[in-house]
């Protein structure tokens, strides 16, 4: 009888004891290997159907799938443990006792996965069955994925054989005062171990909290019982009882998963990648075809962090849908993959996604492939014979999009061909993304000692492709590239503003261009200045800087290939020096010059931080005011691209930072109300982040107020501020802000006016506001020949001031100054007073009339 979790016991089938001729069966070794004779996991079968057949022949009675009896001794139960003492341990316990033991390890015949092991695998004997239990010391510990067999022979007047032993994972063992927690992995197979165990010893398994997972007792003759924890609940913790003894175990999860390609060719290779949460244990994993017979097996260490790859080759379509089951050794805990269907392979296919490719020479060429039925190709670009120059390699669609894009950096060609170690054909011809390339080189006459010799013509190469891993006269693509001869045709002076991060991957260059990139020949001290370069032949100079020299970026490169006798050169200098003085550059760096590329429209834009660069001289920028600058860039005769220096210039002006604001009869006048614009003019880039001061004036009525505005293409700008607050008459003063937060001194006049004045009615209400809140006058700018008491009044045809219109005076009580932060009076207690006080200006300007 065998244990089941639950605490029953189950019976397996009888069967007859074997001949003294028993053989068992044959197994597959555990490495890699096509299945010969069968599938490990039918050896049960096998074994039993041979037990059957030689019972015959003996005539005597087989009890149970796992043991054979003679003289009606049966094995109830064989289990493989780590025993408390050490080692592995067999225990085979019996129906009943026997007079006629083991004598020693010759009676005793041990079978691993088929082949005998006694020799090497049995220690000793510590109990020989006359007590009614067996007990076998191994040499190793078996693994549950293991198959163990053990046959007795001369042994109670008979044999026995108990096939397909249970093997177990660890073993518990309670102790008196509580064995420590151990971790066991969901689904290992464990054995419990009582050393005093009987038939009425009680075996209890508790969930941490009371509920009972397990209540059993040990079978007769034994002291280990066999508990399957697949029932169990991962991160919970429980406890054991075994008559008087405790201890206690956590189940946690091994995460063991395996991942297949379900849909391959008969010419792929069939692989799994398996993970779990614990490494450096060996798993076993098992190919079995659609019949269920096992194929392959392949056995791999795991590794706790990563998945690894078990590889069982390419099979034949006809026998699946195939499937991986893995087993993790040490745990026994087992897993299997979905079906993997192999189909039959097609014939290969490569074409050019464009037959004809154009580009500069000097520039780096890309060619895309298109692949169909393979992942393999062959590649040439050029012709030994006709152009005295190829270069070729083996490609492979690794990232599995069905195309692969080849990068030929024209600017290199040659160089590894002459035997130059420096630069290898790897760098000559790459490609991007995940893909691969493999055994690239090149052939033909024409080779460079170095990159001053003369670069590849300007001239039309054969391009060739075939599918596979091999170069073919008969390639199923052809096409051409046309190497076109480079030139550089214009450099532009841009302008950014102070600040800009040009290399913002959010924002694209060409998307700046109208927001805060402009094209100018003014550019303000501590702006960006921005030198787009339209240049062709340049980009593998740049690539060979960062993909073979290592620059860490497109800045980094420019800076690496710009200087006398390198690539190319790009000089900004002042040159209103004077007279008998050498024109003055900049001194450019990392620290003042970020490069932005655009290598398929062949453009440059190379910017310089103002506000960090100084000239070579230590003169400042703008020492003695503005600067007269010309830019130059030249692509060097010693690059082989060309045979005399050809560039291009740009000539701007760095001038003062400045601001200014628009103002109404000297003021920069806003009403009382929201959405008050004040706009005005100013030096800096467009796209410039400006700020208007508005500060008041009045101790009564102040605020402070700092509306944004950004710099328009025609440098002009304008901010909105909410005034609804504040009375007319109110002064402040309006300057302007830098992008920065510093002061561009404007210092304008301000004044909050009424509508009227808003809108031409008047001159602008010259009212300050006392603590009190009454109005008292000021003079204007601008001197009259009566100046008027009443800033409300309107002039007459024949020059006498008119008195007010009833809408004026009603005007001029609403435009009586208040407290900061507050409303205008009400109520008719004030209306009164402001009645009153209009009527008293009445009379009073009737009276100076007739004065």
């Amino acid at each position: 009888m065998v244990n089941n979790a639950d605490g029953s016991t189950r019976r397996d089938s009888p069967n007859d004891a074997r001949s003294a001729q028993w053989s068992p069966p044959t197994w597959t070794d555990r490495t890699t290997t096509e299945s010969r004779t069968g599938a490990t996991d039918k050896l049960r079968g096998v074994l039993l159907s041979a037990m059957v057949v030689m019972s015959v022949v003996a005539g005597t009675v087989a009890v149970s799938g796992t043991a054979a009896a003679a003289s009606n001794v049966s094995v109830e139960q064989a289990v493989e443990y780590s025993a408390a003492s050490g080692g592995s341990t067999v225990e085979l316990a019996l129906n009943r006792s026997v007079t006629n033991g083991l004598d020693g390890t010759g009676e005793l015949e041990v079978y691993l996965d088929g082949d005998e092991v006694s020799g090497t695998l049995v220690d000793s004997i510590d109990a020989d069955g006359t007590s009614g239990r067996v007990e076998i010391d191994l040499t190793e510990d078996v693994t549950p994925n293991r198959n163990l067999t053990v046959r007795l022979t001369d042994f109670g007047s008979g044999s026995a054989t108990a096939t397909d032993i249970e093997v177990t994972s660890q073993t518990i063992t309670p102790a008196s005062g509580g064995a420590s927690d151990v971790n066991v992995y969901h689904g290992e197979v464990i054995a419990i171990e009582d050393t005093d165990a009987d038939s009425d010893t009680d075996l209890l398994v508790e969930a941490d909290g009371g509920s009972v997972v397990l209540d059993g007792s040990y079978a007769d003759n034994s002291q280990v019982y066999v508990f399957d924890t697949d029932d169990l609940d991962a991160g919970q913790r429980y406890d054991i009882t075994a008559g008087s003894d405790t201890a206690g175990f956590r189940i946690s999860d091994l995460d063991l998963a395996v991942e297949a390609d379900t849909d391959v060719t008969d010419e792929d290779s069939i692989t799994a990648d398996v993970t779990s949460v614990r490494g450096g244990t060996a798993a076993t994993a098992t190919l079995t075809d659609g019949d269920g017979d096992e194929v392959a097996t392949a056995v791999e260490t795991l590794d706790g962090t990563e998945a690894v790859e078990f590889d069982f080759g390419s099979h034949t379509a006809g026998d699946g849908p195939y499937t991986v089951s893995v087993t993790d050794n040490q745990t026994g805990v087992t897993v299997s993959s979905d079906d993997i269907t192999v189909s039959e392979s097609q014939e290969g296919e490569v074409r050019f996604e464009n037959s004809v490719v154009s580009d500069e020479r000097g520039d780096v060429v890309s060619v895309t492939y298109r692949f169909e039925n393979t992942d393999d190709a062959y590649v040439v670009i050029g012709d030994e014979s006709e152009d005295n120059y190829a270069v070729a390699g083996q490609i492979t669609d690794d990232d599995g999009d069905g195309e692969v894009t080849v990068l030929f950096n024209s600017y290199l060609a040659g160089v590894p061909n002459s035997g130059n170690a420096s630069i290898a054909a790897s760098d000559v011809l790459s490609v991007s993304g995940d893909d691969e390339i493999s055994g690239v080189s090149e052939s033909g006459t024409f080779a460079r000692a170095d990159l001053t010799d003369e670069a590849l013509d300007a001239a039309s190469y054969e391009m060739n492709a075939t599918a596979g891993t091999s170069r073919s006269d008969d390639p199923d693509a052809v096409g051409t590239l046309r190497l076109e001869a480079r030139s550089t045709e214009r450099v532009q002076s841009w302008v950014a503003p102070k600040g800009a991060d040009l290399t913002d991957e959010d924002i694209g260059i060409y998307d700046r261009v109208g927001a805060n990139l402009t094209q100018s020949s003014e550019v303000a001290d501590g702006d960006v200045v921005v030198h787009r370069i339209s240049a062709s032949g340049i980009e593998g100079a740049l690539d060979y800087r960062t993909d073979v020299e290592g620059a860490s970026d497109t800045t980094a490169a420019f800076l690496q290939a710009t200087g006398d006798g390198d690539a190319f050169n790009i000089w900004v200098n002042r040159t209103n020096v004077g007279a008998n003085a050498d024109e003055d550059p900049l001194r450019l760096n990392d620290s003042n010059v970020v490069v932005v590329d655009d290598p398929d429209n062949d453009t440059y834009f190379v910017a310089v931080e103002l506000a960090n660069a100084n000239y070579q001289s230590g003169a400042p920028i703008r020492g003695d005011g503005d600067d007269e600058i010309t830019a130059t860039f030249v692509v060097s005769d010693a690059t082989g691209l060309t045979d005399e220096d050809d560039g291009g210039t740009a000539n701007y002006t760095i001038t003062e930072r400045d601001a200014g604001l628009d103002t109404t009869g000297g003021f920069v006048t806003v009403e009382a109300a929201t959405n008050q614009s004040v706009s005005g003019a100013t030096t800096v880039a467009p796209g410039s982040e400006v700020e208007v001061s508005l500060d008041s004036e009045s101790e009564a009525n102040p605020f402070i107020h700092r509306p944004a505005a950004t710099v328009t293409s025609s440098g002009t700008f304008t901010a909105t501020a909410d005034m609804s607050e504040y009375a007319a008459g109110a002064n402040f003063t309006a300057d302007v802000l830098d992008v920065d937060g510093d002061s561009f001194a404007v210092d304008e006049d301000g004044r909050i006016v009424t509508t009227a004045a808003a809108n031409g009615g008047g001159e602008p209400a010259s009212a300050n506001v006392s603590d009190g809140g009454a109005t008292t006058e000021e003079p204007t700018d601008a001197p009259t020949e009566r100046p008027t008491e009443d800033p409300t009044a309107t002039e007459g045809s024949d020059g006498a001031t008119a008195a007010p219109t009833e809408e004026q005076t009603a005007a001029a009580s609403t435009d009586a100054a208040t407290e900061a932060g507050t409303t205008p009076a009400s109520g008719p207690g004030f209306t009164a007073a402001v009645a009153l006080v209009a009527l008293v200006a009445a009379a009073l300007l009737a009276v100076r009339r007739d004065t």
